[in-house]
């Protein structure tokens, strides 16, 4: 297969009044293996960036209507269109046309009538650039997640939890966030019968569950092994034990390792606090939390005990 048909096309809006330039500019690009949009106007321009967002503007200054300076400032100043490169295409050869130019926002300035080998490699460079740019901004995100997420599971590790669950508790202390701790129950078993790698399946099809029906702001943290966190902004308790409840009833009715022909069944066992109701800490929350967890496995696992129930029970042993 030919390699070149592989590559992504960029596209390249012309922006200039002069029908004769657009269509020498369009023929140009098009036979180096650009798509071409076109506009005659300020207006036009910023309508086409919005629908199809181009990855190069060519655009003139001198134009009926909002000049190229204008259209230039208005891409710049728009978080969704600010990494476009602009190279104007123009007449206007004085030097203060030109720093008007590099002020408004442009990347690189061609004078009219320009030659046309030129002007291809400067557009060739400004694609490059932004492309380098554009992995480096991948990279950084890929890496910030990396740093943040738990491979197997796709939660979050306990480095975000504990960073971003104290932001959260001092930033929006009138509203309540409740702490669900869960355990499978019994997971020694499950890999003892179908060995590690089906037991790091069970957990990462597990997860796969919770995320699902995570609420919008909610989020899931691996706390180790086969025990998770699930954060949840915004709920009191009754919502987190409601919440709770349909994760482990999710969990018991699934069939997990199908991919493989088999329909295994496992539970889990939850423990949920509220802040602030039940914990003023960070600390204090996820302490109640895993002591909720542990009350419910004292009672014999596959259920949800909240924290504050156990205060009104007259503590863990009665």
């Amino acid at each position: 297969m030919d390699s070149d048909k592989k590559k992504p096309m960029w596209s390249i809006l012309v922006v200039d009044d002069n029908p004769v330039v657009v269509r020498l500019l369009e023929n140009l690009l098009e036979r180096s293996g650009y798509r071409v949009m076109k506009a005659g106007n300020g207006e036009d321009a910023l309508e086409i960036v919005a629908a199809d967002k181009p990855d190069l503007v060519l655009l003139d200054i001198d134009m009926p209507g909002k000049s190229g300076y204008w259209i230039c400032r208005s891409l710049k100043s728009n978080l969704h269109f600010a990494d476009i490169p602009v190279l104007f295409v123009t007449a206007l050869a004085d030097k203060e046309d030109i720093v008007n130019g590099f002020a408004a926002g442009c990347q690189d300035y061609i004078l009219k009538p320009f030659i046309h080998a030129e002007l291809l490699a400067r557009v060739q460079t400004h694609l490059a650039l932004r492309k380098a740019h554009q992995d480096l901004q991948a990279s950084v995100v890929r890496f910030r997640d990396l740093s943040i997420l738990d491979d197997l599971t796709g939660f979050y590790n306990t480095r975000y939890l504990y960073q971003t669950l104290q932001e959260q508790l001092e930033k929006k202390r009138n509203l309540p966030l409740s702490v669900v701790f869960i355990d499978i129950d019994n997971f020694k078993h499950t890999v003892d019968t179908y060995g590690h790698l089906n037991g790091s399946n069970v957990i990462a099809e597990l997860a796969e569950i919770v995320i699902n029906l995570l609420p919008d702001g909610g989020y899931g943290v691996s706390y180790g092994g086969d025990e998770f966190v699930v954060v949840l902004a915004g709920h009191g308790s009754k919502e987190g034990a409601a919440l709770a409840e349909k994760i482990r009833s999710a969990i018991e009715r699934a069939d997990f390792l199908s991919f493989c022909d088999l329909a295994v069944h496992i539970t889990v066992s939850c423990g949920v606090a509220t802040f602030p109701d039940d914990a003023c800490t960070l600390s204090e929350l996820l302490g109640n939390a895993d002591q909720a967890l542990f009350e419910t496995k004292r009672r014999g696992k596959n259920k949800v005990v909240c924290f504050a129930e156990i205060l009104e029970n007259g503590g863990l042993n009665s």
